[in-house]
């Protein structure tokens, strides 16, 4: 595991340290021997950064909700689905190894008001003109859901995979309901492939920018886009250092409770 390790503490911990230090540096200044300072963070939280990263959590959190909540019928169904669960997943992840942009922007020619695939195909049949959600949240939402789906389901189909058949049957001869087999059965023996998707879907999600800029346009700003300004236009390194600590906080308050609950040898095992 040494290389390994090795790779990871020059590629991970290291580049995390630097910002982490740089996010203590004076505004502005690409010095790092100069005296650590707060004053980033609290310009971040003055200057009203923190709704940028409400908006990205709350997106993430939506988002994994929405896509949890397709996710598990999806993988029921597909587990059911006997030989036809197979050309099903390749459709489902076959988009994953196409341009995350290239999507999006189908997705924005699909939604475009007047010159758009819907909104063209349904005026040219019935004659009406309709509207768009394009460059709105809902459009962003929808982006981000479409995006992450599959992070969601494989890992839940995994999951639901593990579910022994015979439990279910017995429990169904006995007489539970299908709530009861959901609550009593599925939930807590697939809870570590749903935990294990919904974080997938969630730190992704958090990261993202290409679905609000293509799909959003100016109706949200996530964290990432404000990062992004201050390292490239404003130049103000040490202000999007601490916003980027800012977000691996949040990121690591919603992970970290979930895998220290999560047994990932047990699960590898099964």
């Amino acid at each position: 595991m040494l290389p390994v390790a090795a790779f990871y503490f020059a590629g991970f911990a290291v580049p995390i340290g630097i910002v982490a230090w740089y996010s203590l540096m004076p505004a502005r200044t690409f010095d790092l021997a100069a005296s650590p300072t707060i004053a980033n963070y609290v310009t971040a939280f003055a200057e009203g950064y923190w709704r940028p990263l409400y908006w990205s959590a709350l997106g993430a959190a939506t988002t994994t909700l929405i896509c949890l909540g397709l996710a598990w019928p999806t993988a029921r169904a597909m587990l059911r689905a006997g030989r036809w669960a197979t050309p099903v997943a390749v459709l489902i992840a076959l988009p994953v190894f196409i341009s995350e942009s290239v999507r999006l922007f189908g997705m924005a020619l699909f939604m475009m008001p007047a010159g758009g695939i819907l909104a063209g195909s349904v005026e040219a049949l019935t004659g009406t003109s309709i509207g768009s959600i394009l460059y709105t949240r809902p459009a962003a939402l929808l982006g981000l859901v479409y995006i992450h789906f599959p992070f969601a389901l494989f890992p839940l189909l995994l999951g639901l995979s593990l579910v022994p058949g015979e439990q279910v049957e017995a429990a169904r001869d006995l007489g539970a309901s299908g709530w009861q087999v959901f609550r009593e059965i599925e939930a807590p023996l697939a809870a570590p492939g749903a935990a294990i998707g919904a974080l997938l879907c969630f730190v992704l999600t958090l990261g993202a920018n290409a679905e609000m800029r293509i799909l959003g346009g100016q109706a949200v700003t996530v964290i990432t886009h404000a990062i992004e300004q201050r390292f490239s236009y404003a130049q103000d390194w040490p202000l999007g250092s601490a916003l980027t600590v800012l977000t691996i906080l949040v990121t690591a308050a919603a992970v970290l409770p979930v895998l220290r609950h999560l047994d990932i040898d047990s699960l590898a095992r099964r």
